[in-house]
């Protein structure tokens, strides 16, 4: 199997497009030339130290460029076989990186105390609403952009997140603390990721809070998975935090119902799992006590 025949098996697995799939692929090619046929781990090793060092890739670009060639390898598994070769790694292994260096940071919880005190003495209803949603439930960017007033439904106390990254779509609970924040925003105007960069800005002003690369809304969802960690189970992390999980053809969840049509018509509740893990979440209470 030569190089050509490896890198199109690879290409035809990638579900991205534009310059994020042309990114995967000029990393698989550039490995194959760099080999010239030689997929020993050795040789592999020193690829992976040739862009550090020679290069100058990040530590994190370096994780990156492992997991390329080994998704690459993984899709010719078969052909390769055949022809003698097998992945050099055992499964769970790589080349050792420091996580310090790939980590993105997450906020401190002090600083984001310090946020939700200053938005709540005096600050703009967009941004008081955001930084609410953000320090509740570790939304994404692109979570908070696709909201619309429909979204959240004051009546109920629900919030329904359109999740990112193929996460499972989530019907929240609404804590009291953070409703008063979330009445005075009106959710149907645009806003764009550019948007939200600009509010984030707006509120590192608003602390003297220097800018750090890496650091943005994102930390804040860091910060949140960090802490509840420390005193709840895994799966319920995952669940709250919108990570994928299962498929929608799981048969619990396609049944899982989240509208309910009554004398009184419709309305919504987080139900079930979600009904659940929201009430040990919010019972832990990071940042929500800051709120009130």
């Amino acid at each position: 199997m030569d190089n050509k025949e490896i890198l199109e098996q690879y290409a035809k697995g990638l579900a991205s497009s534009g310059k994020t799939r042309t990114l995967y692929l000029r990393f698989a090619g550039d490995f194959l030339d760099y080999a010239d046929g030689d997929f020993s781990r050795e040789n592999i090793d020193k690829y992976l130290e040739h862009i550090r060092r020679k290069k100058k890739y990040s530590d994190g670009s370096v994780n990156f460029a492992f997991r390329v060639v080994r998704t690459m390898f993984g899709r010719s598994e078969k052909s390769l076989k055949e022809e003698g070769f097998e992945w050099p790694y055992r499964r769970g292994e790589s080349p050792i990186i420091r996580e310090d260096k790939i980590q993105a940071p997450a906020l401190h919880p002090n600083t984001i105390a310090r946020l939700i005190q200053t938005v709540k003495e005096d600050s703009r209803p967009e941004i008081a609403a955001f930084l609410a949603l953000s320090t509740t439930y570790g939304l994404r960017r692109v979570e908070m952009a696709g909201l619309t007033n429909a979204d959240i439904r004051l009546k109920d106390k629900s919030i329904h997140i359109a999740t990112a990254k193929h996460g499972r779509e989530r019907t929240h609970l609404i804590p009291e603390e953070i409703i008063p924040y979330l009445k005075k925003y009106d959710f149907d105007k645009e806003v764009s990721n550019f948007g939200l960069f600009t509010l984030w800005y707006q509120l590192e002003h608003t602390i003297g809070l220097p800018h750090t690369n890496q650091v943005g809304w994102h930390s804040i969802r860091r910060c949140l998975n960090t802490l509840l960690l420390r005193k709840l189970p895994e799966v319920s992390v995952m669940s709250f935090l919108r990570w994928k999980q299962r498929t929608s053809s799981h048969m619990p969840f396609r049944y899982s119902a989240i509208t309910f049509v009554g004398e009184e018509g419709e309305s919504t509740e987080a139900v079930g799992e979600a009904l659940a893990v929201d009430s040990e979440m919010f019972h832990s209470r990071p940042c929500l006590e800051d709120w009130k």
